[in-house]
């Protein structure tokens, strides 16, 4: 999976199923998604 992404809908259409979603607030959120033997977490607005 790339590095590179701009939007989430990116990631999940490069493979990337998220494992968590964490709800910092109303507004934003982390996409917690695998990488091989480690994880990417994305924010969310």
């Amino acid at each position: 999976m790339p590095f590179l992404h701009r939007t989430l809908e990116e990631v999940l259409r490069a493979g990337g199923l998220p494992v968590d979603v964490i709800v910092q607030d109303e507004y934003t959120h982390d996409v917690v998604v695998p990488d091989g033997e480690r994880f990417l977490v994305y924010d969310t607005t």
